[in-house]
């Protein structure tokens, strides 16, 4: 078909679809789709007049979605689905959809939906993988694959019925869990997250990712050290209420938005390696993403050992092993005790790491100086913690970036430079180079404070 003929078709699945919801209940006013929308990010909804913060610009009913729901499966299939990842549920609530055909009760929607998403991880090959050149998300996406195969071939055994048409075409289920994972919404009914579940919701799932990005920074003169990060948030939307007993949910303008922008809604303050695997794109200026320099406090005495095997020799070893592990629990109880998400976040969080911009997880700071400070003869693990110990401590953060940039195949000025030349053959391998561009500059920045800093 040419590319006037697939517009053409678009636009009548998109209209049709807006039909369909009308009929279920759909209400609306201010926004249209964008076929194509200015960031190159397929289709969006935009304003067609200008909206004034807190106005409602659309109403869906949930039953108008595909919820992630046991009765939607066959009867036969539930049990099975019962022990499924909400991805794999939905995957198959949509490969059945599909099924049907135009019998479905949702065809108007599931037509306007793509086939596959060509950017996300589920469908790396080996060389993609190693492409990604960050060790945690290399993991991440080998296990997420692994899993998604394991389950075909478990539904194939104990639940035909629940593929659809997938039943010999892994390639079809990979596609339909890679669809999900990037539309769906996870909605609660209650501030505690009590109710939750999750759906793909129609034109709602239109709405692409604006998030927050870094707008300055502000450092100490003499020490480099971060005094000041500001952010601004770039979406303009957001679901503001949900009537759990109606079962609807509303959206509304968080600021006032210029006729002709476009719609946008955070998917969440999160790092880049959520938005890679999930959905299959990273943005390039994200104040929340982060850098892993250690799975776990274990992993950083070992390498801490192995880096200085002259301090961990005879019984000086076991108190400096003691006086991490108190630091590192204080700060984790000042972190819990702190209240904010981002705290409790990385209090519950084993693995350490860089944040950007020179921040650094306090807790591997307080125990790579402990590790100095508590060698006293009288085996004080509580020892203060002084000058010296907070010098050795950054040095040794500084020597950790180095070699994790070390390690990786390709320098952050070869990504940057392939990036603006248009080397990148696709989408996805250019969502590769932004993703693991992200990742060096955080070691970078790190790495150039550290040293300042010593």
């Amino acid at each position: 078909a040419t590319t006037a003929t697939t517009a053409t078709r678009d636009a009548d699945d998109v209209r049709a679809l807006v039909r369909w919801c009308v009929e279920r209940g759909a209400r609306g006013s201010g926004l249209t789709v964008a076929l194509e929308t200015g960031a190159g990010a397929g289709r969006g909804l935009e304003a067609t007049r200008a909206l004034r913060a807190g106005e409602g610009v659309l109403e869906l009913k949930l039953a108008s979605g595909i919820v992630d729901d046991a009765k939607g499966h066959p009867e036969s299939a539930r049990d099975a689905m019962k022990e499924a990842p909400w991805g794999v549920r939905l995957a198959c609530r949509l490969l059945q959809e599909k099924k049907l055909g135009e019998g479905s009760a949702y065809a108007a929607y599931a037509r306007t939906l793509p086939e596959r998403v060509p950017t996300s991880p589920i469908h790396y090959d080996e060389k993609a993988i190693a492409d990604v050149q960050y060790p945690p998300a290399m993991s991440e996406i080998r296990e997420m694959q692994a899993a998604c195969r394991k389950w075909h071939e478990t539904l194939r055994e104990k639940a035909p019925e629940a593929l659809g048409d997938a039943y010999f075409d892994y390639e079809a289920f990979a596609n339909a869990v890679g669809v999900v994972h990037s539309r769906t919404y996870g909605v609660a009914s209650a501030e505690d997250n009590a109710g939750y579940f999750r759906v793909l919701l129609p034109l709602a799932d239109m709405l692409n990712h604006g998030g927050d990005i870094v707008t300055s920074l502000t450092r100490d003169e003499t020490t480099g050290e971060l005094t000041d990060m500001t952010t601004a948030a770039t979406d303009n939307i957001a679901w503001s209420t949900l009537d759990a007993e109606e079962g609807v949910i509303q959206f509304a303008a968080t600021r006032d938005i210029e006729e002709g922008e476009e719609a946008l809604m955070s998917y969440g303050e999160r790092s880049n390696d959520h938005f890679l695997i999930y959905y299959g794109f990273a943005p390039d200026n994200n104040p929340h993403d982060d850098c892993v320099l250690f799975s776990n406090l274990e992993h950083a005495m070992v390498w801490h050992s192995v880096a200085h095997p002259e301090l961990w020799d005879g019984p000086e070893g076991e108190i400096r092993e003691k006086a991490a592990n108190a630091a590192y629990d204080e700060v984790t109880k000042a972190l819990e005790a702190e209240g904010s998400a981002d705290a409790k976040l990385a209090a519950a969080e084993p693995r350490l790491k860089a944040l950007g911009a020179g921040r650094i997880d306090a807790r591997l700071l307080s125990a790579f100086a402990a590790m100095y400070a508590g060698t006293e003869a009288s085996g004080d693990i509580n020892g203060p913690i002084c000058g010296d110990e907070l010098k050795f401590a950054r040095a040794d953060i500084a020597a950790r970036c180095e070699q994790l940039l070390a390690q990786m195949p390709t320098s952050l000025a070869e990504d940057v430079d392939a990036l603006r030349s248009g080397a990148c053959v696709d989408d996805a391998e250019r969502v590769r180079f932004i993703y693991r561009a992200c990742k060096k500059k955080i070691l970078h920045e790190t790495l150039d404070y550290f040293k300042i800093a010593q």
